[in-house]
């Protein structure tokens, strides 16, 4: 077992038993990075250009600090 390159196999094979068993889920991980990314993408762009937000304070309750009714 002094032998670093026996060592080596056996660290990459006992890798590649804990990590197999988890490759199946790769592509259902991209698939739902993607729609992360997409659904993340969306709210930008309705944050901006929509006119839900405006920064109204008065629709949300909010009263101002300058003295103003």
């Amino acid at each position: 077992m002094n032998n670093p390159l026996v060592r080596l196999v056996l660290i990459a094979l006992l890798l590649l038993t804990v990590v197999f068993p988890f490759a199946g889920l790769a592509p259902l991980m991209l698939i739902v990075l993607g729609f992360g990314i997409c659904w993340f993408l969306w709210s930008l762009v309705q944050a901006f250009f929509t006119a839900d937000v405006e920064g109204d304070n008065n629709k949300a309750g909010l009263k101002s600090s300058r003295g103003e009714s």
